[in-house]
């Protein structure tokens, strides 16, 4: 029998100088990693995620992510780990039925830390978000590398 690495300490966290705003916890119906945290603030709806191993499960879980961004009224950004272990391919739909695009549009390679190979993380945001300033630094706290986004939100009075 196959066995899943288990980690005993993980953490999804949001860092924003815009305040505190309001947490809602989602879940997929499937998949081993099942939550969904979404950040409310006045101008945008963030979405962090961590997208099943399973490639049939991530196809539903983008389905419920879907679901879920197309009824919100603000600009959008999703980020996480998408596990895309077959390509960015995989999330190509998904992105264009939101109309989301890649901070990182080179692809740069976030996994694993030790010697980056493939795309498994991505900030995807909204076209009314500007992507200012985006990174990956060369830090080894986890099997992944982050991901650092600057952005600011297009509104009529301000633009980037």
């Amino acid at each position: 029998m196959k066995r899943l690495p288990v980690v005993r300490k993980q953490a999804n966290a949001f860092i924003t100088r815009d305040g505190q705003g309001q947490v809602q916890f989602h879940y997929f119906d499937t998949g081993v990693k099942r939550l969904l945290i979404e950040l409310q603030l006045d101008q945008v709806n963030i979405f962090l995620v961590h997208l099943s191993l399973k490639y049939r499960h991530r196809h539903y879980q983008l389905s419920d992510l879907y679901d879920l961004v197309r009824v919100r009224d603000k600009p959008v950004i999703v980020s996480g780990d998408f596990n895309t272990l077959w390509g960015d391919y995989e999330i190509k739909l998904f992105m264009a039925a939101t109309h989301l695009r890649s901070a990182n549009p080179s692809g740069w390679p976030t996994y694993p830390s030790t010697a980056p190979r493939k795309q498994l993380d991505f900030i995807l945001a909204s076209p009314e978000i500007g992507i200012r300033d985006f990174r990956i630094p060369r830090v080894r706290y986890s099997d992944h590398l982050p991901l650092v986004c600057d952005c600011r939100i297009h509104t009529p009075d301000r633009r980037p």
